[in-house]
C-alpha cells in the first residue's frame, strides 16, 4: 500500500513497479495511470462505461449498459493486479515472434485475464473545436499493437467455437486471392473484396465481442485549458468494433481503380491475413503482418480518425455531457500529486490549473 504522505492516484495499489511512486506521473505514464484511476473510481461508485459495439455491420454506442467497469478491470474483492506496458501471457504462444506490449494487463490470482488499450482523448479535438458543441468529438489514433491485440482477442474467442469454421470459410476465398501480401498493386486490386469479406466475418462474431479499448475522455471549453463542469467519462470499445473500424471507414470512401493502399485498407488486409492464419494454424507472424506490410506507408501507426469522423461512432449523450464532474480530480489525484505533473503537456496543464484554482 502507498504511504499516506506519498503522491498517488486513486485505487492504484497493486501494480508493477514501473507505475508506482514518482513513475505515476511521467510523460508516458500518466496517460495510462490516470485512466486506470478514473476507471477504478467509476467501478467503486457503480458507474458503467459507454460501450462502443459492432452491431449489424455498424459501429455504435450501446443504448443500455453492456459491461460493468468491474467486468473489465476486475472486481474489487478479487484484488486484481495491474501490469502496465506488459505482454498478455496467453497471447505469447500465438505469434511466431514476440508481440509488443499492450498498455494494461489485468491479472487475478497471478493469471492474466484481459489485455486493454488505453486512449486518453480530449473533447473537442482541433478539428471540431470551432463547431457547435453537439458536434465536438475526440481524435482516435490506433497503433499496430492495438490492432493486433484486437485481432488476437477475436481469434481466441473463436477457438473451438461452433462459429470458427464458418468464419474461416468466409475469409478463405479472399485470403487465397493474395499471393504477395507486401505487393501494393495486388492488395489494392482486391481491396473491395477484402473489405467485404472481413466485414462479413466480423458480422458473424458480433455476439462474441469483448471489451478491449478503453477511451477515457476529458472535456474542455473549446481548446482552452479550462475543464468543463461535466468533464470525465469512459467509452469502452469492443475488440470487434476496433477491427471493424477500418472496414467502416473504407465503406464511406469512394475507391477508384487506384493502385495505392490507404491506411484503412492496409489494416483490413492485415486483419484478414492475421485472423485467417491464426484460426487455421493457431499461430501467425505478428512482426511480418502488423509491423510489416508497409504497402507504401509508414508503419508507426495503423490509422487515425478525426473528431469529425469519430463522433459518428461515439454519438451518445455522455459525449456531450460526460458523467463525472471535474471536482472528482480531488478524489483521483491524492496528496499533492498534481505538483509532479509537467504542465507543458495539455492535459497535465489543465489538471494543474484546476487543482491550483481549487486550493
Amino acid at each position: 500500500m502507498p504511504s499516506p504522505n506519498i503522491p498517488s492516484l486513486y485505487g492504484i495499489t497493486r501494480a508493477n513497479s514501473s507505475r508506482s511512486g514518482t513513475d505515476l506521473w511521467g510523460k508516458n505514464q500518466f496517460n495510462s495511470t490516470f485512466p486506470l484511476a478514473l476507471c477504478l473510481y467509476m467501478r467503486d461508485h457503480g458507474e458503467y462505461p459507454v460501450a462502443v459495439l459492432a452491431h449489424r455491420g455498424r459501429i455504435e454506442t450501446a443504448p443500455e449498459h453492456k459491461w460493468s467497469m468491474a467486468e473489465i478491470i476486475g472486481h474489487r474483492d478479487e484484488n486484481p493486479y495491474y501490469h502496465f506496458e506488459a505482454f498478455h501471457e496467453p497471447y505469447r504462444k500465438l505469434s511466431r515472434n514476440e508481440p509488443d506490449k499492450i498498455d494494461l494487463v489485468v491479472a487475478v490470482d497471478g493469471t492474466h485475464r484481459i489485455p486493454l488499450e488505453l486512449k486518453l482523448t480530449v473533447v473537442p479535438d482541433s478539428g471540431t473545436a470551432k463547431a457547435e458543441e453537439e458536434h465536438w468529438g475526440p481524435e482516435v489514433v490506433l497503433r499496430p499493437v492495438s490492432s493486433a491485440y484486437a485481432m488476437m482477442s477475436v481469434a481466441t474467442t473463436l477457438f473451438g467455437h461452433p462459429m470458427e469454421k464458418e468464419v474461416i470459410s468466409v475469409l478463405k476465398p479472399a485470403y487465397n486471392l493474395i499471393r504477395d501480401w507486401t505487393n501494393t498493386v495486388e492488395v489494392a486490386r482486391h481491396g473491395d473484396w477484402l473489405m467485404r469479406t472481413l466485414g462479413r466475418a466480423l458480422e458473424l462474431v458480433e455476439e462474441l465481442q469483448r471489451p478491449f479499448l478503453l477511451q477515457p475522455i476529458w472535456k474542455t471549453r473549446g481548446q482552452s485549458l479550462e475543464l468543463c463542469d461535466q468533464c470525465f467519462d469512459v467509452f469502452a470499445w469492443s475488440d470487434v468494433a476496433v477491427m471493424r473500424l477500418p472496414v467502416t471507414i473504407l465503406a464511406l470512401q469512394h475507391r477508384s481503380e487506384s493502385v495505392s493502399v490507404p491506411r484503412p485498407l492496409r489494416e483490413v488486409a492485415r486483419h484478414a491475413r492475421g485472423l485467417y492464419d491464426l484460426l487455421t494454424t493457431r499461430d501467425y507472424d505478428y512482426s511480418g503482418i502488423y509491423k510489416g506490410m508497409p504497402l507504401g506507408l509508414q508503419t508507426d501507426k495503423s490509422f487515425s480518425i478525426s473528431g469529425r469522423r469519430a463522433i459518428r461512432y461515439l454519438r451518445h449523450e455522455r459525449l456531450r455531457r460526460p458523467l463525472l464532474h471535474r471536482r472528482v480530480l480531488q478524489d483521483l489525484i491524492l496528496h499533492g500529486g498534481e505538483r509532479s505533473l509537467r504542465p507543458e503537456r495539455r492535459f497535465d496543464a489543465a489538471v494543474q490549473a484546476h487543482m491550483v484554482a481549487r486550493s
